[in-house]
């Protein structure tokens, strides 16, 4: 069952792959050939202080500026609020923005942003679609998400899309940082099927007994470094228990090879953001 729910640019960052080791990889002018190694054997990958302190500026003061209805590029209906906190002011009781790059030119250019780009490019291909985007807020006391696996969300196949999700504020496990299992996207989609249900918030989640989460590695972030996951890698996210919030900004990217498979909605114009477009799909 699944739940509807260029001009190339080099540069030198540093990787930092959670999983299997801790070292620290300098990679320069491009060399990027054992981060997709990584990623198909642990289904993620970090890639520390990939934001510049201005481009890291720039989006925490647009999600600012939504959340405090300063602009309106974001409608209403595209937030979302943490459990009985829908009276709350400004940001404290927000838990997710919805749609942020497809409506919004400030999220879109960190969508493009090629240094982003350069590395989905290396994990799913040369044409490259915008699927989705969030902002997570998570403010102090913000709840938890469990684990689930992004594509028994997605009208999408196959299921090989990789989310790109920025810390935009330091992400530690006080605060409700991500968790994965490493390795879990080697397997299939799994029934999404569990009422799960905290305050006034519906959700499904996927029952205890389909998975081991004795491996499970937390990834924490600095802000303006992002990590990699793939569509099918089960995670999930912890509360906030500290009195600051931990936003994050999730883009959800495809290869422009990928076919629509919702039976009765349109397909949605995807945005290309690099290479070309294909006809039959999306």
């Amino acid at each position: 069952m699944q739940p509807e729910f260029r001009t190339r640019v080099w540069y030198v960052w540093n990787v930092t792959v959670i999983a299997g080791d801790h070292r620290a990889m300098k990679l320069v002018t491009g060399s990027t050939d054992s981060l997709d190694v990584r990623y198909g054997r642990d289904g993620f990958v970090t890639v520390m202080n990939l934001l510049a302190a201005e481009e890291l500026q720039r989006l925490k003061r647009r999600i600012s500026e939504v959340a405090r209805g300063v602009v309106n590029t974001l409608p209403a209906s595209k937030i979302e609020f943490e459990p009985a906190s829908h009276a709350a002011s400004g940001e404290t009781g927000i838990r997710k923005i919805n749609e942020c790059a497809e409506r919004d030119a400030v999220f879109m250019a960190h969508a493009a942003n090629p240094r982003i780009l350069d590395i989905v490019e290396l994990l799913i291909g040369a044409d490259i679609k915008l699927y989705g985007s969030q902002c997570f807020m998570k403010p102090p006391g913000g709840i938890e998400k469990p684990y689930h696996q992004d594509s028994a969300y997605f009208t999408i196949e196959p299921t090989d899309l990789v989310t790109c999700w920025t810390a935009l504020d330091d992400a530690t496990v006080a605060n409700g940082c991500l968790y994965v299992i490493p390795g879990s996207h080697r397997g299939e989609i799994l029934d999404h099927d569990e009422p799960w249900l905290v305050g006034d918030r519906e959700d499904m989640q996927v029952r205890r007994d389909q998975y081991d989460a004795s491996g499970e590695v937390a990834i924490e972030l600095q802000a303006g470094s992002v990590s990699f996951h793939h569509s099918r890698l089960l995670h999930r996210s912890g509360p906030n228990r500290t009195d600051s919030p931990r936003r994050g900004l999730a883009v959800h990217y495809m290869s422009a090879k990928s076919r629509w498979t919702h039976p009765t909605k349109p397909k949605p114009p995807y945005v290309l953001l690099r290479g070309r477009e294909y006809d039959g799909c999306v």
